[in-house]
């Protein structure tokens, strides 16, 4: 529907009174050409339910897993294991999030939280962790101090213990 305004001037014949009524709706980006700021998102990938992997995923997006991975991750950002996901094999990710079922080490540069449906049989190696009462974990914890300079991670299998050796050597040395 149209608005229109009349003109009432007395010169003006029939054709020019009846004049459309100026819009006031926002103009379009083609009558625009200056760009327009937007916000910048962030970027999560969703890896469905029905996925299925079998080796080396590296990505630089955050992302959610609710499938099944069989290899290792390494990844410079946010990696959250959904309710649904299983990993079988080791993470390497900035913050790590476990919701679902891994077997294999955490390696996380900032955080590693695993929350109360988690289920976790490996190891953890980061400066902040999180394991939420009711959450599944078997393995071992070695905190880094990120302000001293981080500490050389050893290169251990999951699901297998250390040897007294290790132990002791892990329960004597200083940090560095």
């Amino acid at each position: 529907m149209r608005n229109f305004s009349l003109d009432s001037r007395p010169d003006a014949d029939e054709a020019t009174r009846i004049q459309p009524a100026p819009s006031f709706a926002a103009p379009s980006r083609q009558m625009d050409p200056r760009p327009v700021a937007t916000p910048a998102e962030p970027k999560i990938a969703v890896l469905g339910p029905t996925l299925r992997f079998k080796g080396e995923l590296s990505a630089e997006e955050d992302f959610i897993l609710q499938g099944q991975i069989e290899g290792s991750i390494n990844h410079t950002q946010s990696v959250t294991i959904g309710t649904d996901g299983k990993v079988i094999g080791n993470i390497h990710a900035r913050r790590i999030t476990i919701d679902g079922n891994v077997q294999g080490d955490l390696h996380a540069s900032e955080s590693v939280i695993v929350n109360a449906t988690g289920h976790l049989t490996g190891n953890i190696f980061a400066p902040r962790i999180g394991i939420v009462e009711g959450a599944f974990f078997n393995g071992r914890v070695e905190m880094t101090d990120t302000r001293a300079g981080s500490k050389r991670v050893p290169d251990v299998k999951p699901g297998v213990p250390l040897s007294s050796e290790e132990t002791e050597q892990m329960l004597t040395s200083k940090p560095a």
